[in-house]
């Protein structure tokens, strides 16, 4: 369950400050949902995946066996 903040709350934010966090749940449902967006939803999912790019990408974790994973946790 993500517990960030919605789109409705970040959309007078610019990108940059949005968490790295936010940026990963908000692309991963969108482009989920990308058959369904309109043109401003694309114009959105454009930006943010623009965002991601900038920061250099998602950090990469190194894995442990105390459960650490190697992706990006937004719940």
């Amino acid at each position: 369950m993500y517990v960030g903040r919605t789109l409705e709350e970040l959309q007078d934010l610019s990108y940059n400050k949005w968490t790295i966090e936010e940026l990963a749940y908000h692309q991963t449902t969108m482009t989920h949902l990308q058959a369904c967006l309109n043109d401003r939803g694309q114009h959105v999912l454009a930006k943010i995946a623009a965002e991601i790019d900038a920061r250099g990408g998602f950090p990469h974790y190194c894995g442990d066996y105390d459960g650490h994973g190697t992706t990006v946790h937004y719940d």
